[in-house]
């Protein structure tokens, strides 16, 4: 089924939202879809089957409480599901109902849906499948109730057109989780390359450790001014700059900004307290910090940690719940706002609902 022109328009102006950036969250993914194909509620689902880790998004969030708490029936029946089943069998089916694939018809005799999706009040669902590796589903699915009824031919041409661009919008937002994971880490344990003006103003700084713009503090201050009689001469310090301690290299120019470099010594135990603080269990602290060293798997951190995969899942879920976020990136994220000197600074908010796999 084609497009009628008023159709179209809308797609592209839903299209035109996803290739924004930063990109958009998810939840308002959920809402510009929900704009333009009528339902009771939708959601992201990203699911490694294998290991039963499904993480999702949920819209509206007056629904995320009942979702939260009928979710373990999902994880118990969810090998029942005929959309999953479809999706997980042969890929680039494109939008699909229950309607149209095998077993559809039966699912209101499954227990998933007489535990799961008829408390819920689902009865009829559209999804629409994202690229993903081998038994991953990595999905969209817009719920609608009986009194709603089912979705029509329009909304699954809808749902289609869509489609690839939602699948854009996926990389874009993983590859914007990437790259803030990365900027944290360099600005953690790396060294950060900082130019100072003779009046002490930073030029430029290759990460947030100091800001462009912004005076020196004190600290390094004396220090720029003591080396700039020698130029061309490193010196080493370990400084002070805010509550943590800095190894610093100090590298005068004879005819320009004095060059620093700067990489914060880790100190486990003020870290681990400054994580006890904010609520976390002295395991969860140590998971996290290990997750913030390592970028590990689960089955990684487990092997380095000496606990089992679920125990770790467990583990993580507890972080993400205390810390208020929703992945791994964004829990590194906030680590490092907790931990760094600069911790009353607002940190972009990251996307949500990425897998901890």
């Amino acid at each position: 089924m084609g497009l009628s022109d008023s159709d179209a328009q809308a797609v592209l102006r839903v299209a035109s939202r996803l290739t924004q950036h930063p990109p958009l969250e998810f939840a308002d993914v959920l809402e510009a879809v929900r704009e333009i194909i009528d339902c009771d509620s939708a959601s992201f689902n990203d699911m490694v089957l294998a290991t039963r880790d499904f993480r999702y998004v949920m819209s509206p969030a007056s629904e995320v409480a009942k979702a939260t708490r009928l979710k373990p029936e999902y994880d118990k029946y969810f090998h029942q599901h005929p959309l999953n089943a479809a999706a997980n069998s042969e890929r680039g089916l494109g939008a699909i109902r229950f309607c149209d694939v095998a077993g559809g018809a039966d699912v209101t005799e499954t227990d998933l849906y007489r535990h799961f999706y008829g408390p819920f009040g689902v009865r009829f669902q559209l999804v629409t499948q994202l690229p993903s590796p081998p038994d991953v589903v990595v999905a969209y699915a817009l719920n609608r109730s009986e009194q709603m009824g089912e979705f029509s031919d329009r909304d699954v041409a809808v749902m289609d057109a869509l489609s690839g661009h939602l699948a854009m919008h996926h990389r874009s937002s993983l590859d914007a989780e990437r790259s803030r994971l990365v900027d944290a880490e360099m600005d953690r344990y790396a060294w950060a390359v900082v130019s100072v003006r003779s009046d002490g103003v930073v030029e430029a700084s290759s990460s947030m450790v100091l800001d462009a713009g912004a005076r020196v503090p004190d600290s390094l201050a004396s220090i720029i001014a003591d080396t700039a009689q020698a130029p061309g001469s490193d010196s080493r310090h370990d400084v002070l700059i805010g509550t943590h301690r800095w190894h610093c290299i100090v590298h005068p120019v004879r005819l320009g900004p004095t060059v620093l470099l700067l990489r914060r010594q880790q100190d486990v135990a003020a870290d681990t307290n400054a994580l006890l603080v904010a609520g976390l269990t002295p395991r969860q602290a140590e998971v996290l910090l290990t997750l913030a060293r390592t970028g590990g798997s689960n089955n990684e951190l487990a092997r380095e940690l000496g606990m089992s995969e679920s125990t770790v899942k467990k583990h993580l879920e507890g972080v993400f719940r205390v810390l208020q976020v929703t992945s791994r990136a964004a829990a590194v994220l906030r680590l490092r706002e907790l931990t760094s000197f600069g911790a009353s600074r607002p940190v972009s908010s990251p996307i949500n609902n990425q897998r901890h796999k």
